[in-house]
């Protein structure tokens, strides 16, 4: 009797073994699509050994690992413009609604932290017909920051999107945006791959 009993539990272990195989996966789940001005953005990747902090942060963060330390002095300027250009957007929205605003008028608030570009693309996906539209921001301002790279004229600004703005855009972990000196100011010219 017990070698009956093992003989129908193989049986019932393989016929699930046998389900699992043959069913379908469950299909992927989709994320929500960024603005259409977006720069496409490579995904995470995590290392599948990992040895120590340092190369767990490195692994994670990649090029970000540097926005976990406090900016230099000689920093700060390019990380300041970088969190006042995505700041832009919340400033805009805090018109009422009988504000009256142009289309020009969003374009040059855009203007004031990034490149024609960007700010065309930010105006398109701000603008409504007459109006401000309402919806989903688009922007953030980030918390951890760091420079990359710094010239006299140009620089690469890494910075960690917080969690709700990854998950609400499918954004990776890690962004990095190259910002130009333009009129005396920093603006971000464009997103880095």
């Amino acid at each position: 009797m017990v070698l009956q009993h093992m003989a129908m539990r193989g049986c019932w272990l393989g016929l699930l073994a046998v389900a699992a195989a043959c069913s379908e996966a469950p299909p992927p789940h989709r994320q929500a699509s960024g603005p259409s001005f977006a720069v496409p953005i490579v995904g995470d990747t995590v290392s599948a050994a990992i040895e120590d902090t340092v190369s767990l942060v490195d692994t994670v963060l990649g090029r970000c690992a540097v926005a976990l330390e406090p900016p230099s002095a000689e920093h700060r300027e390019v990380v300041n413009a970088l969190k006042t250009a995505y700041g832009l957007e919340d400033v805009l929205f805090q018109h009422g609604i009988l504000d009256t605003i142009t289309r020009e008028e969003v374009y040059a608030h855009y203007r004031r932290g990034f490149g024609e570009d960007l700010a065309q693309g930010l105006t398109h996906y701000s603008w409504e017909s007459d109006r401000l539209r309402a919806t989903e921001r688009a922007m953030t301002v980030p918390d951890s920051v760091g420079v990359l790279e710094l010239k006299q004229d140009r620089a690469l600004v890494a910075w960690i999107p917080p969690t709700a703005f990854r998950v609400q855009w499918g954004a990776p972990r890690c962004l990095v945006d190259r910002l130009v000196r333009e009129d005396g100011r920093w603006i971000i010219q464009a997103r880095e791959p």
